[in-house]
């Protein structure tokens, strides 16, 4: 077939693609959609439609596409708050993934609502959703296509999750305060309704009995929020948890705090009662937030690796969207313990209690 040999006018489609090439539309279809029977197409013809579609400015037209072949390359991500420091790191794996593969992707913000969390998936079949990821959000029941969440929420239907080792780190944080000699520490639990929270209180209690320590139920505090669940934590959370803790009049020498949001607001409330971090008072976090290296002091914590997390989910929703199932539904990477200048040994100040 000879092409046209004229460059066409306007938006070039497929079809002008072709006759320009001289070539049939199905071939010209398969090498631009890198189908697998492309690969019985002669390497200079590949490289040719793939030249004239560059030097033409040809755009594919999505939605035919899909009408085509039931592919969009698009996923959706389903997250509590864009703006959270510990879900745009997440993010930022997510997005360096699926564009290094080629997939496009929108997110779906809702904001701790239940209503919205229901609807969303719904939606999805909508937009020609070929997956979803979701970072820290529970689903009510199964969805119609691949699905991996980032955390430690119960699985639904066939779903793969990135989890987080969450009773490591919080064996490794309270192992750390013992090794400089706290036996008085007090606790800020994450909320009740996160499985991490109850992951990481386990851990602790587990640390503490291996050591031969004593948690006072008095010094254990749960962090709560008046709003919406599912919704990020707040340093106010963790003030109002430090608050509490400091009004008990037990005396304690070092917190562990169940995030570094929280344990930024502790810091925060133990400063303004006259208590020194690290000197009188030794205050650990979770997750190693970007802020945690700038905070003065620098926040000491267990690092979780949120862009590789990010990452990992997002290849391995393609590889399933591609039809390789996972093999292994839960993969569980480990906390890393980020040693800074917040925790340190006793003081000699911090024997005499809070006032």
């Amino acid at each position: 077939m000879a092409g046209t040999g004229e460059k066409p006018k306007g938006r070039v489609s497929q079809k002008a693609l072709a006759a320009h090439l001289g070539l049939s539309p199905s071939t010209v279809s398969l090498v631009l959609n890198n189908a697998p029977l492309a690969a019985a197409i002669p390497e200079a013809t590949r490289q040719r439609i793939i030249k004239a579609a560059q030097e033409l400015d040809y755009r594919p037209d999505l939605y035919a596409r899909y009408l085509f072949t039931g592919r969009s390359d698009t996923v959706a991500v389903m997250v509590p708050e864009i703006g959270e420091g510990f879900s745009a790191s997440i993010l930022a794996g997510i997005d360096e993934e699926l564009v290094r593969r080629n997939y496009a992707y929108f997110l779906a913000n809702h904001h701790g609502d239940s209503a919205l969390i229901q609807e969303f998936p719904r939606r999805f079949p909508q937009r020609a959703v070929e997956g979803v990821i979701l970072i820290n959000t529970p689903v009510a029941e199964p969805l119609s296509c691949p699905v991996v969440s980032v955390g430690s929420q119960p699985v639904v239907g066939e779903m793969a999750r990135i989890l987080l080792d969450n009773r490591l780190g919080a064996r490794l944080a309270l192992g750390h305060l013992a090794e400089l000699g706290h036996r008085e520490i007090a606790v800020i639990r994450g909320h009740r309704w996160r499985p991490a929270a109850a992951e990481r209180w386990e851990g602790t209690q587990e640390e503490a009995k291996a050591r031969g320590i004593q948690l006072d139920k008095r010094l254990t505090v749960e962090m709560q929020q008046e709003e919406k669940h599912y919704r990020p934590a707040t340093p106010a959370e963790g003030y109002d948890a430090a608050k509490q803790l400091l009004s008990r009049g037990v005396p304690f020498t070092a917190l562990v705090a169940f995030n570094d949001i929280s344990a930024l607001g502790a810091i925060r409330a133990l400063h303004e009662a006259g208590w020194r971090v690290p000197e009188d008072i030794s205050v650990i976090g979770f997750d190693d937030l970007p802020a945690a290296a700038y905070t003065i002091p620098r926040l000491t914590t267990l690092r979780q690796p949120l862009h590789q997390m990010g990452a990992l989910a997002a290849s391995q929703l393609v590889r399933w969207i591609g039809g390789e199932k996972p093999q292994e539904r839960d993969v569980v990477v480990e906390p890393e313990l980020i040693l800074r200048e917040t925790t340190g040994p006793v003081g000699a100040s911090a024997q005499k209690g809070q006032e």
